[in-house]
């Protein structure tokens, strides 16, 4: 019988660096937060610098009476759709708070995923009660809160103040003396706190007939701002011009 061959040893210098101490697998955490890096839910707004808003009214839910709540179209100049904005309130605050009625406004990417979330409270206008100022909420992911629009109390002219998470001062929106659109667009400048135009928001003039018949059913605005805003201020500045409508035109 063939007698099979010994294996040979193997010297020991091949396995002394392995043996020196535990191998780790963790990947550092520098590189970890590299890798799960995510993209933030607001992307769509990193690119653009105009967006153009279509309010509708749900005349189904006014008529069954469900509650009187609004549909938002948020499109970019070349109309491409960038958010649906659903109105959420109790079925009865729309019959008698009209636009100071308190709501939830949600969100919706083009996939249909909630991307942020707007709380407003009640509160009576400022001119009204003074210590009850208009104050939004603002998350995203709903949540988490990014920011929130600040009502200033103002003799003549709207004032609001928008601030980030921390509290910091970001924007001022300071309106015109005159609100109403009539024959004419209404702006309202957006500025930083040390005076530096960042956008304005508009209320179009849609004609006689338009004001006269369909106002209350369908509307358009916008917002323009600088296209180097994170998409959290942009967020913001969205958030403010959809209260500056519920605050001036909606009927």
């Amino acid at each position: 019988m063939t007698q099979a061959a010994p294996i040979p040893a193997v010297p020991g210098h091949v396995y002394a660096d392995l043996v020196k101490g535990p191998v780790s697998s963790a990947i550092p955490v520098t590189q970890l937060s590299q890798v799960f890096i995510l993209p933030s839910l607001l992307d769509d707004l990193s690119s653009v610098d105009r967006l153009l808003i279509t309010k509708r009214l749900r005349v189904k839910s006014v008529i069954f009476l469900r509650g009187k709540m609004n549909r938002f179209f948020v499109r970019t100049p070349d109309r491409n759709l960038v958010y649906t904005v659903e109105e959420e309130n109790s079925w009865w605050v729309g019959y008698f708070c009209y636009g100071l009625r308190p709501l939830q406004l949600r969100v919706m990417n083009s996939l249909g995923l909630e991307v942020m979330r707007i709380n407003r409270p009640y509160a009576c206008t400022a001119r009204v009660l003074p210590c009850q100022l208009q104050h939004l909420d603002v998350f995203s992911p709903p949540g988490r809160l990014i920011g929130t629009i600040e009502q200033q109390w103002a003799a003549v002219r709207p004032l609001y103040l928008i601030k980030d998470e921390n509290g910091r001062e970001l924007f001022w929106i300071r309106g015109p003396f005159i609100t109403l659109s009539l024959f004419r667009d209404v702006e309202f400048p957006m500025q930083r706190p040390d005076g530096t135009p960042v956008g304005s928001t508009c209320k179009r003039w849609q004609g006689l007939v338009h004001a006269l018949l369909f106002a209350p059913i369908t509307d358009r605005f916008g917002v323009a701002f600088e296209r180097d805003l994170t998409v959290e201020e942009k967020a913001l500045l969205l958030a403010a011009t959809l209260l500056i409508d519920y605050m001036y035109y909606d009927v």
